[in-house]
């Protein structure tokens, strides 16, 4: 599922989201090693407190010497602390415990600035900040009574179960603010990170559409060529790798249309051949078979003439063999005068081709009746040239026909309309266009049919005029013939596009 949506999706945004996912993995390892630098510096300066606070209390306690009391112990303590502004010692309490064990804090709570000003770092970060730092513990205690001379001892904090002597001083380390300072640090990287990082990626973004536009411009241009466009041409980009591709394309482009030229000629002499063939042919038709076909009707009444009358047996056969015999000549002539039609409609560019392809219509309902025909001509002109009415013959005569040996159909539609020139929403200019639809409901093509000779020559027919041939075809449902043909040069808005595109750096 991601893989398909990862592929799915443009090369600009997978180069963003790499890039965003690089920048978060870094992100990652800039707050471990903060965390970890953080907690280090923590257990420095907290431990560095803890030493100066026990100096400050060893010092103190010297004071109390020859006369040792626990309250003269807390508040000498006191007095210093207020005297030194111990307050202001971050990172440590001191607390003194009398022989209860009860502890009584002689260092006010912290109230610096920075513990006022920084926000508390959220519990999650304090437990991964937070060094593993022993409190210290003073057991103070007179070594000899009648000199007052006072012996401190010190001892871990866990492991200390009573008071001894004068009473003990604990100080503990309070690295609250420190983890504070370093929380205010993180977030204000993560800020600056998010703030960069965004102005990065959207930096990217527009950069990324501009250097991989060209790539997009062979998309389009890629997609000109497939609409049979292959004087599309693009105009090499500043990048060196894209210049290179766009150059490959203008070669690619300039074969193509080099070798469509080829084609094109190709077929137009093919065509030419095939037509001047079929008019030999049908001229052969005309001027030998018909006369052949005619002598032999008229030998063969003339001798049913003869016959005429007579009763007797031999003159009976005769009359009944020049009856088949003239059955069969008047078959041969309708099947020639057919044949004629076929090859070479004499009636092209003598009256109007809308009533030439009705009469065609009308032929092809008469040769096949199991099938229904219907035909619908709307033309405005009475000629659209000789070439031109003769491919429109043609493709109805071939789409027609196809329909039926091919696709087995029952109904046949045949539209042939004149379109004004029109502008579309978008600003298109449309030109007039000639356009054969041949509709049927058939058994239709699978697309992986190949076109046969004929629509091979029809579709170079169309392509010849400038104009457009295609299928549509659902399997059992039918097949769609649509031809159109522009009835002027006119410059669309396509062609504008495709200027466009040409000029486009």
């Amino acid at each position: 599922m991601l893989r398909k949506l990862w592929y799915n999706t443009t090369i600009r945004t997978q180069l963003l989201v790499a890039i965003a996912a690089i920048n978060l993995g870094a992100l990652l390892i800039a707050g471990v090693v903060t965390v970890y630098n953080g907690r280090k510096a923590t257990e420095v300066e907290v431990s560095a407190s803890l030493e100066l606070a026990k100096q400050f209390v060893q010092a103190t306690i010297r004071t109390l010497e020859p006369d040792g009391r626990y309250t003269e112990l807390s508040r000498k303590i006191s007095q210093l602390s207020e005297r030194l502004q111990l307050a202001h010692l971050r990172h440590v309490r001191i607390y003194v415990a009398d022989a209860a064990g009860n502890l009584d804090p002689v260092s006010p709570e912290p109230n610096g600035t920075a513990a006022e000003d920084e926000p508390p770092a959220p519990g999650w970060f304090t437990a991964l900040v937070t060094p593993r730092i022993e409190a210290r513990r003073l057991n103070v205690v007179q070594a000899d009574p009648a000199s007052g001379r006072l012996l401190m001892l010190e001892e871990p904090a866990d492991q200390a179960s009573k008071v001894w002597g004068l009473g003990t001083v604990v100080i503990q380390g309070q690295p609250a603010d420190e983890i504070a300072e370093v929380w205010q640090d993180l977030s204000s990287l993560m800020l600056l990170w998010f703030v960069l990082d965004v102005a990065i990626l959207v930096i990217l973004y527009v950069l990324l559409g501009r250097m991989l536009d060209p790539l997009a411009s062979v998309a389009r241009g890629l997609s000109q060529l497939d609409h049979g466009k292959y004087a599309t041409r693009l105009t090499p980009p500043k990048i060196q790798e894209l210049a290179a591709i766009t150059e490959r394309f203008n070669v690619l482009a300039e074969s193509l249309g080099r070798a469509r030229a080829e084609n094109a000629q190709l077929y137009e002499q093919l065509l030419t051949v095939q037509e001047d063939e079929r008019r030999e042919i049908a001229s052969e038709l005309h001027d030998e078979a018909s006369p052949c076909l005619f002598g032999i009707a008229a030998n063969g009444f003339s001798i049913a003439q003869m016959t005429q009358g007579r009763k007797d047996k031999r003159s009976v056969e005769i009359a009944g063999h020049i009856g088949e015999i003239l059955k069969i000549t008047d078959h041969l002539k309708a099947l020639n005068r057919m044949l004629m039609k076929k090859l070479r409609p004499v009636a092209i560019g003598k009256i109007p081709i809308g009533d030439v392809i009705t009469d065609l219509i009308n032929d092809l309902a008469r040769r096949y009746p199991e099938v229904e025909i219907d035909g619908k001509v709307a033309t405005r002109t009475d000629s659209y040239g000789e070439k031109m009415d003769l491919a429109i013959y043609r493709c109805v005569q071939e789409g027609v026909t196809n329909a039926i040996r091919h696709g087995k159909a029952d109904l046949v539609r045949v539209a042939l309309s004149e379109k004004r020139r029109s502008r579309s929403g978008a600003g298109e200019i449309r030109p007039r266009t000639l356009q054969l639809t041949v509709q049927d409901d058939g058994r239709g093509i699978s697309a992986d049919t190949p076109l046969g000779f004929g629509m091979t020559v029809m579709r170079e027919r169309i392509h010849a005029l400038h104009g457009s041939c295609a299928i549509q075809s659902t399997p059992s449902q039918g097949a769609t013939l649509r031809v159109i043909i522009p009835l002027e040069p006119i410059e669309t808005q396509s062609e504008a596009a495709l200027g466009a595109l040409e000029a486009r750096p």
